[in-house]
């Protein structure tokens, strides 16, 4: 039995609040519809075991659910299920040792969800911002085939695979724009603040300046007056564009624009790749249909170009072409993976051999941010240097020509 809280109106028209205890919402509007009330609101309350549990941890719970408190709920409740626990028990034990706030609700919620007869993957299917189309295929087919400490294994696996592939591609990003924000920080202390103690001592010089000089000194007076403007243009621009990237075309633009970024390009496109193997080999291997397995990698895909392309694979193996011939005519496939698709579905081994493909990619990965990290450093200390270089030298010529010009008496 579940809480409920609900606002109705009477006949008359006068509101009425309170709480019942039900199954299901179902249960509460016909109790509520036979006592002759038209609810406007209803909403289930905050489990009252959980408030306990979380009372008798006494811990501060974060407000958000993570990769890694996915993944240990998963490796948890696999090893809970396959030494015997029931799953009500499972999940009332984990419960009270997630340390995430949304997911400790959502996993008492998805209990009592079940206790009034609901299946688990259709408890999971009601917190879909938790818990994605991925997990309650595998949890569905895991049920279906009385493994489901297997599937939940799988699953945990695959988005262990997905968090370090994140973690990677966040690392690849991280660094260079670390490098970078520290070369304008420079840049921004030198031009703001040690130029124009030069430009006041050669204007009471009052000598000529070279060329170089004068364009330094005008950048520097023109960052000075007018930073706080630039800062807002800057603020304002970026603003823009967050906004323009979550609209759809701005989502399209972007996606297609990251996998035509030089040298960045090809990591792009081997997380895509490595992504999709991946996620198509472990349903695959867990028993879901290839047609479910596709439309559920389509939606999945975090880029969109590739999430079209992966549809129209799926539109063709649904006409009853192989996997392998629609990928052939995409650019977006290269030839090794699809001849390594191509054997595995001749040889009925198909997941075996994505299993296969997603091993390279994440390895070419792995082997690509090693590369990019190493080379990049000695390109953005070289790259900082010409450019502090060019300020210092812009400003000491000046002295070197009025140290040239002074001949003793």
């Amino acid at each position: 039995m579940a809480s409920f809280v609900y606002v109705a109106r009477d006949r008359s028209g006068i509101l009425q609040t309170g709480d019942l205890d039900a199954v299901d919402e179902d249960e509460v509007l016909s109790v509520l519809q036979t006592r002759g009330l038209i609810v406007t609101s209803l909403a289930r309350k905050e489990s009252q075991v959980a408030e306990r549990a979380l009372r008798r941890r006494n811990v501060r719970l974060h407000g958000r659910v993570t990769v890694d408190d996915k993944v240990l709920f998963c490796q948890q409740l696999a090893t809970l299920i396959d030494a015997g626990i029931p799953l009500l028990k499972g999940l009332e034990v984990l419960s009270t040792q997630v340390e995430s706030r949304p997911l400790m609700m959502a996993i008492e919620r998805m209990r009592q969800d079940i206790e009034g007869g609901l299946t688990f993957r259709d408890a999971l299917a009601k917190h879909p911002k938790i818990f994605s189309s991925f997990w309650t295929n595998l949890v569905q087919t895991g049920e279906a085939s009385g493994h489901l400490a297997q599937s939940l294994q799988q699953l945990a696996r695959y988005l262990e695979s997905v968090r370090d592939l994140q973690q990677k591609a966040i690392t690849a990003m991280t660094y260079p724009l670390v490098l970078i924000g520290a070369a304008v920080l420079a840049l921004a202390v030198f031009v703001l603040k040690i130029i124009p103690i030069f430009s006041g001592l050669f204007a009471s010089m009052n000598v000529p300046l070279p060329l170089l000089t004068q364009i330094v000194m005008g950048v520097s007076e023109f960052a000075r007056r007018y930073a706080i403007v630039v800062v807002l243009v800057l603020v304002g621009a970026g603003w823009l564009l967050r906004n323009f990237v979550r609209t759809e075309e701005g989502r399209w633009l972007v996606d297609r624009l990251l996998l035509k970024i030089p040298v960045f390009n090809r990591l792009f496109v081997q997380l895509q790749l490595a992504q999709f193997s991946r996620g198509l080999s472990t349903l695959l291997e867990s028993g879901v249909p290839i047609l479910f397995s596709l439309e559920i990698m389509e939606h999945s895909a975090t880029n969109k170009v590739y999430g079209r392309a992966i549809g129209q694979v799926k539109e063709s193996v649904r006409q009853g072409k192989t996997v392998a011939e629609p990928m052939d005519k995409e650019s977006l496939f290269p030839p090794m993976m699809v001849q390594m698709i191509q054997v595995g579905e001749e040889i009925g081994e198909l997941g075996k051999m994505l299993d296969r493909v997603a091993k390279h990619y994440e390895e070419r990965v792995s082997t690509f941010i090693e590369r990019l990290t190493s080379l990049f450093e000695p390109i953005a200390i070289a790259v900082m240097a010409l450019i502090i270089g060019t300020l210092v030298i812009s400003m000491f010529l000046p002295i070197f020509s009025i140290a040239g010009g002074f001949r003793p008496g």
